[in-house]
């Protein structure tokens, strides 16, 4: 089970993503409203290929699986405290968990 506190909502600004290069990962939501989902394909020279980067709000009813080496940021929950069951699949090596840090880019809600 994973806990994500409420952040403050969008925009946001994504200075972490994370992969898992040979694990993939599905989300449950158990008790959540609205969530944001962040993914970005892995470039072709490494690391996160953000100009194809997506961003989505799910709702309650909405679960995510991530396929490996998929980039994405960690739960952003937009309006009060969630829980999710989390599932990993996990090869057995030790190279898991892959991160870029830096400002990668702002998310902001369209109109």
């Amino acid at each position: 089970m994973v806990m994500r506190e409420l952040v403050g909502g969008l925009p946001l600004e994504v200075k972490l993503l994370e992969r898992h290069e040979f694990s993939s990962q599905t989300f449950v939501p158990l008790d959540v409203g609205r969530w944001l989902v962040v993914v970005c394909p892995h470039a072709p020279l490494g690391g996160p290929e953000v100009a194809h980067g997506r961003a989505l709000i799910a709702g309650p009813d909405q679960g995510i699986s991530y396929r490996m080496n998929t980039w994405h940021h960690g739960f952003t929950v937009l309006d009060r405290p969630g829980r999710f069951a989390m599932f990993m699949w996990l090869d057995g090596t030790a190279a898991t968990r892959s991160s870029s840090q830096s400002p990668l880019f702002t998310i902001r809600l369209g109109g």
